[in-house]
């Protein structure tokens, strides 16, 4: 389903958080997956959900529209709920978004010599899951042995050879 959704506290129904997605249900999973693993990009809904828990959240549809009319009318929406929950209050882009003074400071801060040598030394001899392997799928010998013990005593299916001329 494409449209606008809302999510709104109980005990606090002035906090408000508006959105829109091309699939609503599966944008709903995302923010509870967000917010239960502690990564919302929503400090503040972050922060009501780690005190009150998801169970104070109401879940709703405000609009059904096109694809082409979404960013649209969630803007509408923003524009008239004014919702607290919201960093950006433009639908679609983080423009609205404003860093902290410490923030700011840190990013402009240079990083350290010894920060940089724990980061050259964190990739070195990185090596790929698969490095030196063939195949999708790899068997470990403790493997094997448990599937040679299954299979003892039972008959063989041999698929006939065909012989081309």
């Amino acid at each position: 389903m494409v449209g606008v959704y809302k999510i709104q506290s109980i005990l606090k129904p002035e906090r408000i958080y508006i959105g829109s997605s091309i699939n609503i249900t599966k944008r709903w999973k995302a923010h509870i997956n967000d917010l239960k693993r502690n990564v919302h990009k929503s400090k503040k809904l972050q922060r009501h959900y780690n005190k009150y828990g998801v169970g104070d959240f109401i879940f709703s549809i405000l609009l059904e529209c096109k694809v082409e009319d979404l960013m649209k009318n969630e803007q509408c929406y923003l524009d008239t709920y004014r919702p607290y929950f919201n960093t950006c209050k433009i639908a679609g882009i983080t423009l609205g978004y404003k860093h902290s003074e410490e923030t700011k400071l840190k990013m402009r801060k240079p990083k350290s010599e010894e920060h940089k040598r724990k980061l050259s030394k964190a990739k070195q001899g990185y090596v790929p899951w698969n490095k030196g392997k063939k195949g999708l799928y790899f068997t470990s010998e403790k493997t094997k042995l448990k599937q040679s013990i299954a299979l003892k005593g039972k008959p063989k299916i041999r698929k006939p050879v065909v012989k081309s001329k």
